[in-house]
């Protein structure tokens, strides 16, 4: 009982240290955040944080793997074999989107610490470019073969992924700009806007791949 006590505690510790991080780090950016500023937010010592972890690149690090793997997860189920192609697309482009809309200052707070942070630069690629290689190469494969058959417009997948991916981050990036400038635009606003957003993007691709066809 006294074990399971304190891994529990142990877990929740470490927990609330990973969520504070989260926190700091995409509130004030990578290098402007300190570990005390994590420790004091997490309601810990800053020896106790380091008993967790040893160095901010380290909690930065961990934060980061719960992310993409939230990513991969929500990705997984989606690309199955033999699937229907749209509806495959369709639940990609989808779940791509609720993540950023979940996670949206994710996309800028890496933008900033790849432009200025060059000493996590690499750790990053690792965890992002790597796994996105299979997920981008599954998602080609299948448009190449839907364009190849006469199924869908003639397209260059690769083209068409950088739409896919730029229109939804555009989207939580701009958004993220929008609060800061304008007055009043609250959570709820936002989210119905989010929505609407998702459909309207799902209806872009939808349109380029399949036009006159259907």
């Amino acid at each position: 009982m006294e074990r399971q006590q304190n891994r529990r505690k142990h877990g929740n510790t470490e927990q609330a240290i990973m969520n504070a991080a989260e926190e700091m780090f995409l509130e004030k950016g990578y290098k402007l955040t300190t570990t005390t500023m994590i420790a004091e937010k997490a309601g810990v010592t800053h020896a106790m944080l380091h008993y967790y972890f040893r160095t901010k690149e380290q909690i930065f690090l961990k934060v980061l793997d719960k992310a993409l793997a939230e990513l991969q997860a929500a990705l997984q189920p989606v690309m199955k074999k033999d699937a229907p192609f749209w509806e495959t697309l369709e639940k990609g482009i989808t779940a791509h989107f609720d993540f950023l809309a979940k996670y949206p200052r994710l996309p800028q707070f890496l933008f900033d610490t790849i432009r200025f942070n060059p000493e996590v630069t690499g750790r990053i690629q690792e965890r992002i470019i790597d796994p996105s290689r299979r997920i981008i190469a599954f998602h080609r494969r299948i448009i190449q073969e839907e364009a190849d058959s006469g199924r869908i417009r003639q397209v260059d997948p690769d083209q068409l992924l950088m739409d896919i991916g730029s229109l939804s981050v555009s989207t939580v990036m701009l958004l993220q700009t929008a609060r800061k400038m304008i007055p009043g635009l609250g959570g709820g606003m936002s989210d119905g806007f989010l929505e609407s957003r998702k459909k309207e993007i799902i209806e872009l691709i939808r349109s380029r791949l399949y036009g006159n066809l259907q």
